[in-house]
């Protein structure tokens, strides 16, 4: 291989090509996860704002949202550096690349397990605020705001929709 590559795999020409396109690829990944991250912070912030009985819900799938694209972004860049480390003949840097992939995918997906489990018990209060179907919980909150009707649920929705 010394003849091959001009030098030994740690420190050649090609590898510091490989190693200069990993870096932009981290890089890129790492920008787009926080535009990204910082997009859906965003949103769910003006929501929350505008109805802050909505902040369980909507934070948790927030958070579950931007631990996907963190999950994304760290498997990625560690992915690239198991390839780096390889690259450069460096077997105990490339296992221990792996292996940090490997805890990124188990401790966030522990983490993501935690957040269904609260989002779960947010829907399951949702069954609290009202008594019966989809349908009338929301024709209860028209209700609410309307001061109500004499006639059925649909005749509510609809009323409010015909204005």
């Amino acid at each position: 291989i010394d003849g091959i590559t001009g030098g030994d795999l740690a420190n050649n020409p090609v590898t510091g090509i490989v190693q200069e396109g990993i870096d932009i690829l981290q890089g890129v990944e790492s920008l787009k996860t926080e535009i990204i991250n910082t997009g859906i912070d965003t949103v769910a912030d003006t929501i929350i704002g505008a109805f802050p009985q909505a902040e369980h819900p909507v934070g948790d799938i927030a958070d579950l949202g931007t631990l996907t694209f963190e999950t994304s972004r760290d498997t990625v860049n560690g992915t690239l550096e198991t390839v780096s480390d390889l690259a450069g003949a460096d077997l105990s840097g490339a296992l221990d690349s792996a292996t940090g992939v490997i805890e990124t995918l188990v401790d966030n997906g522990s983490a993501a397990i935690g957040i269904f489990q609260h989002i779960a018990d947010d829907l399951g209060n949702l069954g609290d605020l009202a008594d019966g179907t989809p349908l009338e919980m929301v024709t209860g909150v028209i209700d609410g705001i309307t001061g109500g009707t004499d006639g059925s649920p649909i005749d509510l929705v609809t009323g409010v929709i015909d204005g």
